[in-house]
């Protein structure tokens, strides 16, 4: 089997005798909610060999559009022109999670297979030193079939990707559909519920329930020119770094964070759908650096739509941040998803709190860019003069209950 998967057992031994593909800082970069860019980590030729391995493909016809495409291009009066593979976003997976079947990334007769051999067994080694060194993500070591997904990602000129987090709590996944991760939570439907005992529920078929846990990108353009060709990946990161780790502790996702004051450090927000009381199994606490936490909730709530909806942050601030003081502080990982949502102001740099800061990273050959799945919010800004290709992929873990 090509990918992360084949050699995976290898990569961690490797991860703990070899020199560690990742910086010193990276780890903590990660745990804060910061961004990392490591540019020119892909060797040059490695780089050109995905590049072309990614054209030829492309051209025989094995990327397919994913859900987030058909934007593409708009007409000169603004409408959507609908989905065009010349110019809307397209993959080329290495499986499909809502089928549970193997993509075209794996298959050994397509393309330049042993390239893409190659670009796994590195990323596998990412991966292992990531299990071993962040908080609280032991099941990234796990050894299992899809697992990770790895993916080639084309976007062609005006096509774009609007602002989103790759990952969500299951149980705002079953109050409100959301368009990133729709794919894997399909795959993860048959899933049974969480044992008495408080066992990990296993998903249908082999393997366990699992969610996207780090993102991953490695850039394939050469000479690309931020200012002309654009494409640029915009990172919507808070101005403060966390005072804790931030995405997950243990069942617990985050999906909020408490803005930082001249007192207190900026504070993540997770989100126990594990509480039982007479209005619902929801509650919100904050976390802190010593691993200690506090509710935000009084008493337990259901989840609800208007966590996702245009003015999202205003209804959580009065029906679920208790103290006021507290509310005044929370703001909602994502930007509201409604239909009403365009007929708002556009949210500034700032975002809607004040408490974000945007950073632009230009899709050159061989960078590598990490950020934890939960808890960063991000787009592609539109392609303008040539196609974007780059490998994609996110590492999994196991979706844990308490």
């Amino acid at each position: 089997m090509l990918g992360a998967e084949a050699a995976w057992r290898q990569a961690v031994v490797a991860a703990e005798v070899s020199e560690s593909l990742l910086p010193p800082g990276t780890i903590k970069e990660i745990e804060a909610g910061r961004v990392v860019v490591l540019q020119n980590w892909l060797p040059s030729e490695e780089v050109a060999a995905l590049r072309a391995d990614a054209l030829a493909s492309f051209a025989a016809g094995h990327f397919k559009a994913d859900a987030l495409a058909s934007y593409g291009k708009k007409t000169k009066a603004g409408s959507s022109a609908g989905f065009d593979p010349a110019n809307d976003r397209m993959v080329m997976p290495s499986f499909y999670p809502s089928k549970g079947t193997d993509g075209p990334w794996v298959d050994p007769t397509i393309g330049d297979a042993a390239a893409r051999r190659r670009f796994g067994d590195r990323m596998a080694q990412v991966k292992a030193t990531l299990a071993k060194q962040l908080v609280d993500r032991r099941t990234l070591a796990e050894d299992g079939a899809q697992t990770h997904e790895m993916s080639y990602t084309r976007y062609g000129p005006g096509a774009s990707l609007p602002r989103h987090t790759d990952e969500h709590h299951g149980e705002l996944k079953k109050a409100h559909s959301v368009a990133s991760g729709d794919e894997n939570k399909k795959r993860n439907e048959g899933a049974s519920s969480p044992s008495p005992s408080g066992s990990e529920a296993p998903r249908s078929g082999d393997g366990k329930t699992t969610r996207r846990s780090v993102t991953w990108l490695v850039y394939l353009n050469d000479n690309w020119d931020a200012q002309l060709d654009g494409g640029a990946l915009r990172v919507h990161e808070r101005a403060a770094p966390s005072a804790a780790p931030v995405g997950a502790r243990g069942a617990d996702l985050q999906i909020g964070w408490l803005k930082a004051t001249a007192s207190e450090g900026e504070l993540p927000v997770f989100l126990d759908a594990h509480r039982p009381g007479e209005s619902g199994n929801c509650c919100l606490y904050a976390a802190y650096a010593d691993g200690s936490t506090r509710d935000l909730s009084r008493a337990p709530f259901t989840a609800s739509p208007t966590l996702y909806l245009a003015g999202g942050d205003f209804f959580a601030r009065r029906l679920l941040v208790d103290e006021p003081r507290d509310a005044a502080r929370f703001h909602l990982i994502d930007s509201p998803k409604s239909a009403v949502s365009g007929l708002l102001p556009p949210t500034p740099p700032e975002g809607e709190d004040g408490g974000e800061r945007i950073r632009d990273v230009p899709p050159t050959a061989g960078t590598l860019v990490l950020f934890d799945s939960v808890s960063v919010p991000h787009e592609v800004l539109p392609t303008t003069r040539r196609e974007r290709f780059a490998c994609s992929g996110w590492f999994h873990e196991r979706v844990l209950y308490s």
